[in-house]
């Protein structure tokens, strides 16, 4: 059951990234043919497309996470017996879930706070822009919970792109 669950995760992660990218493209060039050839340039593309480019930071981190190809120090790897490096894992996972809850819970604060606040061009409320830090920060929680418990088990995740 955990493992549809997740695989359903993961394709939504991705599929929130491709579509995110998609739109950013799309904002972007209209942003440039308004601009250069129009003559008249559109007043929200900006703010869209670096909304956007917020989002797809976060979510890309958590596909990042999942996929595990973050930068990383491949000598701490070398240096260990393979039975150590995953208590290596788990530790260093570790202090990635606390800063990550940490940013969730003031994530989900800082909401509260600009609620009412709205964009200068677009007009929509701030809270859409900032979602993405503690929506993002969720799913490398889980993403890094799961690599914790993928190493503790000795079973590593798959790294199999899902779609």
């Amino acid at each position: 059951m955990w493992a549809f669950v997740f695989k359903t995760m993961d394709r939504i992660v991705n599929w929130a990234l491709a579509l995110l990218m998609a739109a950013m493209v799309v904002v972007i060039a209209a942003q440039v043919w308004y601009r250069f050839v129009m003559n008249d340039p559109l007043d929200w593309s900006e703010e869209m497309g670096r909304y956007l480019f917020v989002w797809i930071s976060f979510m890309g981190a958590a596909a990042g996470v999942r996929y595990q190809v973050h930068l990383g120090i491949d000598l701490i790897h070398k240096l260990f017996a393979p039975e150590t490096y995953r208590y290596v894992i788990i530790f260093v996972n570790l202090f990635i879930q606390v800063f990550l809850a940490a940013l969730i819970f003031w994530g989900f604060k800082i909401l509260a706070v600009i609620r009412y606040q709205s964009s200068p061009s677009m007009g929509i409320s701030m809270i859409y822009p900032y979602m993405a830090v503690p929506v993002g920060s969720v799913f490398m929680l889980i993403n890094s919970l799961r690599i914790s418990w993928a190493a503790k088990t000795g079973k590593p995740l798959d790294k199999e792109l899902v779609l």
